[in-house]
């Protein structure tokens, strides 16, 4: 079924989603989420003074316990509003420090569902994987996110195993939120036609179909192979190997691998890692997945990345994968760099290129209103640079401008806010995007080479230059009869 069939709604729940909404709204507000927004400098004055008036009546002050209530709230919700909560978790610059502690929980330290629940799971997958194939079972999970939780085992061959099931329901569940997300964003756009240029609702479509690799074990297990194969001669980004003999759609088994999480400093100083060069390391990682295979991580939070005994870099989870076309990448490259070099006329350019502008668009203004929001971010220090903030608030221009948002983007832009957020925790003094810079310019030249866009058309064309041949001796036999 189509994704956007599944996410339709019929008309009789309007009501109940309107209930719904101000229910969750109220359930947000007394969590005192809006005394974080109202200390930082994301919004304008307006927009803080009525925060500060709605926050008095709730009465939310303490920054202290707000944390754990937003955490509960978002457990409570939905594993929709859990997925939303661990972004937010990779993100101090906007809801604190203290904030984000309690919410990395949502990454891997949900409630689990019970031990015998989980082996009745793996029964059905397959009624003989205890009997034939575990030598031992641990019943505590590892870990519990939104979608599944983990278990160890090891295999009668000595070999020790990460067990992955999906949580019972758990498909209803998520639709369940994203279909309720899918109508709010119909609902902006019906009585905000202007809003209609972010495409919110063609972005809940996308994030709800890069959701269902989660929800087929076997899709997040090819996830694995591909990218495992993309990376196989790079020494410090590891991808577990995948047992398919065991994997199916609802259990997923992989090699366990000992490691520490990327954002636990403690213990990746007391094993004497080198942080500078994990940074290094996750940023030259972050530019080859998106530029060079067009195939990344979508779910960079710090919980999906470990660092094992030498230092490489070990993905954990493959549930939600991006893709990028080579325009995409093409066009996302140029715009970085000439960001980066504050050269906001071919940021203009370029999207005029890439047909993203109306055609009674001013060059000029645009370009000034790009210098505008750009100046404050570009000019704090390295650790302070957020250039996916900054793509959100160039996207923020397309109500004035007319410019039209790329829904395939819009994972990309999660995934910069994440990467961004776990370097910013383990290395605040390091710039991503300036280490990142010299690949990307490399990776321009190289794409932009005529020699290497020749080869490229060559091979995309390979089977139809393999015909010529043929074609000129059938064209040979009709000239002959003639």
């Amino acid at each position: 079924m189509h994704i956007k069939q599944r996410l339709d709604y019929p008309f009789w729940k309007t009501p109940y989603f309107l209930i719904k909404s101000f229910i969750i709204i109220i359930k947000l507000l007394k969590t005192g989420i809006l005394t974080l927004l109202i200390n930082n400098n994301f919004f304008n004055r307006r927009i803080k003074f009525i925060f500060i008036i709605v926050n008095f009546f709730f009465n939310n002050k303490n920054e202290n316990i707000i944390g754990k209530k937003l955490f509960n709230c978002l457990e409570h919700l939905g594993p929709g509003y859990i997925k939303f909560g661990q972004a937010l978790s990779t993100r101090p610059d906007l809801i604190g420090r203290n904030t984000c502690n309690f919410l990395k929980a949502l990454q891997d330290d949900l409630k689990p569902i019970s031990s015998s629940i989980a082996k009745k799971i793996i029964n059905n997958e397959n009624e003989y994987f205890f009997q034939e194939n575990l030598l031992s079972f641990d019943k505590m999970p590892i870990a519990s996110a939104s979608v599944a939780q983990v278990h160890t085992g090891i295999l009668k061959n000595g070999k020790k195993v990460a067990i992955k099931i999906l949580k019972p329901n758990i498909q209803k569940l998520l639709f369940r939120d994203f279909s309720f997300f899918y109508w709010i964003a119909k609902c902006l756009e019906f009585c905000i036609p202007d809003i209609r240029r972010l495409k919110l609702s063609k972005n809940v479509e996308v994030l709800s179909e890069v959701s269902l690799n989660e929800l087929d074990l076997t899709l997040e297990a090819s996830a694995a192979d591909e990218l495992a194969e993309n990376f196989k001669d790079h020494p410090n980004y590891k991808v577990p190997k995948i047992y398919w003999e065991f994997t199916t759609k609802d259990m997923l088994v992989l090699e366990f691998v000992e490691g520490v999480r990327i954002d636990d400093l403690n213990s990746l100083n007391a094993l004497k890692h080198n942080v500078k060069k994990i940074t290094e390391i996750g940023t030259e990682v972050f530019f080859l997945q998106v530029f060079r295979d067009g195939f990344f991580h979508g779910d960079m939070h710090p919980g999906n990345i470990l660092i094992d005994q030498q230092g490489a870099l070990v993905p954990i989870d493959f549930g939600i994968m991006g893709r990028l076309s080579n325009k995409d990448r093409q066009f996302l490259a140029l715009l970085l760099t000439y960001l980066l070099n504050k050269n906001y006329k071919k940021v203009v350019e370029i999207h005029h290129e890439a047909n993203m502008l109306g055609d009674d668009i001013s060059h000029d203004h645009l370009s000034q209103a790009i210098r505008a929001i750009s100046t404050p971010i570009l000019n704090k220090p390295l650790g302070e640079v957020s250039l996916a903030k900054l793509l959100g608030q160039i996207l923020g221009l397309s109500k004035k401008f007319n410019i039209e948002v790329q829904p395939q983007f819009t994972l990309l832009q999660k995934t910069m806010l994440m990467a961004e957020g776990t370097t910013r925790q383990i290395n605040p003094n390091i710039n991503m995007w300036e280490l990142s810079r010299p690949l990307i310019d490399k990776w321009i030249n190289d794409t932009h080479d005529p020699f290497k866009v020749l080869e490229e058309w060559f091979h995309q064309n390979k089977l139809a230059l393999l015909k010529i041949p043929e074609i000129i001796n059938k064209f040979d036999e009709i000239i002959s009869n003639k």
